[in-house]
């Protein structure tokens, strides 16, 4: 199910009045402006609007502690709606305001041209929640991502499957976007180095609601697949898994990040079974059951996972202070250096900055549907990573 809000101005701000500074933390200005231009009313909601408010979390938390080093952080949200051109006026009010650093939009179209307009001011802007490694290759110098990469989920996911001593997959992905596409090609190159044979890689098109051609083409198969990959995310997958299990196909099922959700849950028997790969999940005495202990009490992980997406905003915003304390001062330029290779600890783990790529090196975890609950299976980095680009 997607959130959607619907009564978001273009420009909402948090805290004081926007000073629109960048200088050096620590001086004499009154605030530092961070900003996150997401889609908050549109596909892509569903993502943007917990990654956004678990920035807000980390912005209050490092302000009731002093801010950093007596300067308080400003957050900035400007909703584009999933559109190219509402993404792009945003950034461009962000950039005039002042912002420092920008976390983009969940929607690879409108993200990469969010990073053209950034990197033309030689502002910082990261990825968010999308997790395609393409994007940041294919932008220019001032583009990170400071999450989990496709290509190790899809790779984490192909590992497990071996283990699990399938030697067959049958593969559903969609190149109606980056995520869908990649992730589904990550697998199948990953599962294929490791000794596997994909049957086939078949087309879905994105909230086309009817998965016939795909389930009719798997039972037709021979022989029949061990398991089946999916490279969807939420409503397509719930839909899929009953449209699945209704005619009668008990193969089992793996997915990605974007099928981590109570609405997957509300499959109900359709779901039992599935494994999918994910940003964290809490364990005894873990960073991030603190965390959801913390900031969403009244909630545990498997009926609010988007609560998971709100650590890793959070984790975003406490890595770019740790970028800022250690240039020593919030401009531009500065965090444009003291973010490659930066090594951060946060509430969903650890993860590397690569120089070079400016993409994160970061363990992912894998989680399976048990009687109607997601629960914790493993966390890894994978033995082999397909090449991107």
């Amino acid at each position: 199910m997607r959130k959607t809000l619907t009564a978001l101005g273009l420009v909402a701000v948090s805290g004081l009045l926007l000073s629109g500074c960048s200088t050096p933390a620590g001086g004499d200005a009154d605030t530092i402006l961070i900003a996150q231009v997401g889609d908050y009313s549109g596909d892509w909601s569903f993502y943007d609007i917990p990654f956004r408010d678990g920035m807000q979390i980390a912005v209050d938390e490092v302000n009731a502690d002093g801010g950093i080093d007596g300067t308080e952080l400003e957050f900035m949200t400007v909703d584009g709606r999933g559109d190219q051109a509402e993404s792009v006026r945003g950034v461009e009010e962000a950039l005039d305001a002042g912002a420092v650093y920008i976390s983009g939009t969940t929607a690879s179209g409108a993200w990469q041209a969010q990073a053209a307009v950034a990197c033309e001011e030689g502002v910082p802007i990261t990825t968010g929640d999308g997790s395609s490694p393409t994007l940041v290759l294919d932008a220019g110098e001032c583009t990170f991502h400071v999450l989990m990469l496709d290509s190790i989920q899809g790779a984490v996911g192909a590992e497990y499957a071996l283990e699990q001593g399938y030697e067959n997959a049958y593969v559903v992905l969609s190149s109606d976007d980056s995520y869908t596409a990649g992730l589904g090609s990550y697998f199948a190159d990953a599962f294929e180095n490791g000794g596997g044979t994909v049957l086939a890689e078949e087309e879905f098109r994105i909230g086309a609601s009817d998965f016939n051609v795909q389930i009719t083409d798997i039972a037709a198969m021979s022989p029949t697949p061990d398991v089946i990959y999916l490279s969807m995310f939420t409503p397509d997958t719930p839909q899929f898994l009953r449209q699945l299990r209704a005619s009668g196909i008990d193969v089992p099922v793996i997915s990605g990040d974007g099928s981590v959700d109570s609405s997957v849950l509300d499959a109900g028997v359709a779901a039992e079974g599935l494994v999918t790969t994910f940003h964290a999940w809490p364990s005894e005495g873990s960073d991030v059951e603190k965390f959801l202990a913390k900031n969403f009490p009244d909630s545990d992980a498997s009926s609010a996972p988007q609560n998971l997406v709100s650590a890793a905003g959070y984790d975003e915003v406490m890595l770019i202070v740790q970028a800022i304390k250690a240039a020593g001062e919030a401009t531009p330029a500065a965090l444009l250096e003291a973010l490659k290779g930066l090594e951060f600890e946060g509430v969903t783990g650890s993860l590397t900055i690569d120089p070079e790529t400016r993409q994160a090196n970061k363990s992912v975890t894998l989680v399976g549907v048990t009687d109607g609950q997601y629960v914790y299976l493993d966390s890894f980095v994978p033995s082999y990573v397909p090449t991107v680009g």
